[in-house]
């Protein structure tokens, strides 16, 4: 062979493999794109799944009894977490009015630890569509808030959200960006952009 032919040969295949890395990046680029416009988090493959499941379990403090249900949990063993569509997640106590939580998908991070001090403890990150009812009673009003997204603590009875989120009473209409609520001590915190409407009708 001739060195011409060598030098045509070598350019050929570096050509090639200047293609084959052009398609690899291509390809890369085009599926990262489409995981960010789906907004897809690549999961492991589950091994096991529940349907429509029921379980109860009781807060740190032993006060509250959390019933939780959902059409299907599914278990992801690389993640060590659970996925619950349709999850219904019910606040139990004996000196509180019973609070319902629902939404269209939630996802159980088991003994998260959010900071170097904190202590690790269960998460429910509740998504789409999430309603929290908390029915009238001798000492409560009925309120009902809607949020997109919302995070649970069942240890530590707290709950917190970032998105917008609007409180409906029956005096008054509460929107904000961001909550921080305790059931324990029954208070809630909005953090900002708080925006109130009052009815000063006298409910008949």
């Amino acid at each position: 062979m001739t060195a011409d032919r060598i030098r045509v040969w070598l350019g050929v295949s570096l050509l090639g493999l200047l293609m084959l890395g052009s398609f690899w990046a291509y390809e890369v680029m085009r599926r990262n794109s489409e995981e960010r416009a789906n907004g897809a988090k690549v999961r492991s493959e589950p091994d096991y799944f529940v349907e429509d499941f029921n379980f109860v379990r009781l807060s740190q403090s032993g006060n509250t009894n959390y019933r939780v249900t959902g059409e299907k949990l599914t278990h992801f063993p690389q993640e060590d977490e659970f996925e619950i569509l349709q999850p219904r997640i019910v606040s139990i106590d004996e000196d509180k009015t019973p609070m319902l939580i629902r939404a269209d998908r939630a996802i159980v991070k088991q003994k998260v630890q959010e900071s170097a001090n904190a202590k690790p403890e269960d998460q429910i990150h509740m998504m789409d569509n999430v309603i929290i009812e908390r029915a009238k009673s001798a000492r409560t009003a009925a309120i009902i808030m809607e949020t997109s997204s919302l995070i649970l603590y069942p240890d530590s009875e707290k709950m917190k959200t970032d998105a917008r989120i609007k409180m409906t009473t029956a005096r008054a209409t509460i929107s904000a960006f961001g909550m921080v609520a305790n059931n324990a001590d029954q208070k809630v915190h909005f953090l900002k952009n708080v925006h109130i409407e009052i009815d000063n009708k006298i409910a008949k």
